[in-house]
């Protein structure tokens, strides 16, 4: 019965190993999952086409066509119907087009920001699937906390109501201890009901049953930035970071249609060649005599077949549009200036941001490690109040005093932990140094 025994545990226990998962997993599986990542995937493909679409219109159009008509013909009271299929083929080939060069070139600009907009998402999702998977735990430690924190408080409420009876505290201690422990419970509803909305929050952007996520290592790994000074990195940022560099592709786009604007100005010279063949006819019908149908015959008459064909250059030059090249210009321009103060607001916010960050990591190291030591603290201070409460040198109150600020204190040092990983996270996603390597590297600080 026991071997029985041990060997079921020892099932359920590998069940529950097989499920668990870490956070570089759930990234994975998020990857798969996430609706905006997927849609910015399907976006990047549909913006690979930008570059094609306008080469397009500069390389030779070529376009084939065929007709079959119906024809009546009446000269000098001689009459015909005859049916005559006729093909033709042009080429047209743009030789200056100064809007068209100038939209290969925002085409192509297009396409690399497509790439940056999903190269964004994908660094967006590793921040997004840390925080809603670091939510989630301290949510849970928040719970245990107040749970904790209920159940020393009910132990109070059970001594003061024992001790009532008998005369040794009055009723204004007693409401004293129920006060605390109603709120306590009413607290826990609360905890319940965010961690219920942690868990959605987490199941809809990963897809992955957050039952099954792992813990977060007992000793973090806890490495100040290299380089250790907040200009360096904001000079990382200015280049690597992703909304800097959409910020700067668009105002290379809005450049781009300034010039198009201003084409509207400039001659275009196009190359034209067509070539047509008018096939032999198939008469219908017709009133001419032997000797009349005759003329039918002569090569180039309306029966007969022949080919003609041109090539030559054309060339438009612009006089007038009534000012709307003009208006149309002024518009761009204003876009483009617009493009250019938007990209100075996203460098100053990501330089802003960046920097906190950074300090963020740089004093983390040291709030976690201050936290951690005031755990200890709270721990010893714990464990002294139970020896003098038993002794009788501490009452319930010092004792439930000393818990509650135990439970708080490991709640407080819980979240400086889930905070010194957010800012690792935040400060490689600023400089734009975030990828799968790196959501590796804070993976080691799931328990396995």
């Amino acid at each position: 019965m026991k071997k029985q025994l041990l060997l079921i545990s020892s099932l359920v226990i590998m069940f529950f190993q097989v499920q668990a998962i870490d956070l570089f997993e759930t990234y994975q599986k998020a990857l798969a999952y996430n609706a905006d990542y997927l849609s910015a995937i399907a976006l990047n493909q549909a913006g690979q086409e930008q570059q094609n679409i306008a080469r397009a219109a500069l390389l030779p159009q070529i376009t084939a066509t065929g007709s079959l008509t119906e024809n009546y013909f009446n000269q000098g009271g001689v009459q015909a119907y005859y049916h005559q299929p006729i093909y033709s083929a042009s080429l047209n080939q743009v030789v200056f087009d100064f809007s068209k060069f100038s939209a290969y070139t925002k085409g192509k600009f297009a396409t690399q920001l497509s790439d940056l907009q999903l190269l964004g998402a994908q660094q967006q999702l590793m921040v997004n699937v840390a925080q809603a998977y670091f939510d989630v735990l301290y949510a849970e430690d928040t719970l245990l906390a107040t749970r904790m924190t209920k159940e020393a408080l009910k132990q109070q409420m059970v001594q003061a109501q024992a001790a009532f009876k008998v005369g040794s505290v009055t009723v204004a201690d007693v409401n004293d201890a129920m006060a605390g422990y109603d709120s306590a419970a009413a607290q826990e509803i609360q905890d319940t009901n965010n961690l219920i909305f942690k868990k959605n929050i987490f199941r809809n952007l990963t897809g992955v049953d957050p039952e099954q996520i792992q813990p977060i290592q007992d000793e973090l790994k806890l490495t100040l930035p290299s380089p250790s000074s907040d200009a360096s990195w904001s000079s990382m940022a200015e280049s690597g970071n992703v909304n800097n560099r959409i910020a700067g592709k668009q105002i290379d786009m809005a450049k781009q249609d300034i010039l198009m604007s201003r084409s509207g100005h400039f001659p275009i010279v196009l190359l034209n060649a067509q070539y047509q063949y008018q096939d032999t006819a198939g008469l219908d019908a017709t009133n001419a005599t032997p000797t009349q149908m005759q003329m039918f015959n002569i090569p180039g008459s309306v029966l007969s077949n022949y080919s003609t064909g041109s090539v030559g250059l054309q060339v438009s030059i612009p006089i007038s549009s009534g000012g709307t090249v003009n208006a149309q210009t002024r518009q761009a321009i204003d876009v483009f200036e617009s493009s250019q103060q938007q990209y100075v607001y996203v460098k100053r916010q990501t330089d802003q941001n960046i920097r906190n960050a950074y300090w963020n990591v740089q004093n983390g190291v040291s709030i976690v490690k201050a936290q951690k030591a005031a755990l200890l603290s709270a721990k010893t201070k714990l464990a002294s109040d139970k020896l003098g409460y038993q002794v009788g040198i501490r009452n319930s109150v010092d004792l439930v005093a000393s818990q509650k600020n135990y439970y708080q204190t490991f709640q407080t040092y819980q979240q400086a932990r889930y905070n010194y990983l957010m800012a690792e996270i935040q400060l490689q996603y600023l400089s734009g140094l975030i990828d799968g390597r790196f959501m590796q590297d804070i993976n080691a600080n799931i328990k396995n």
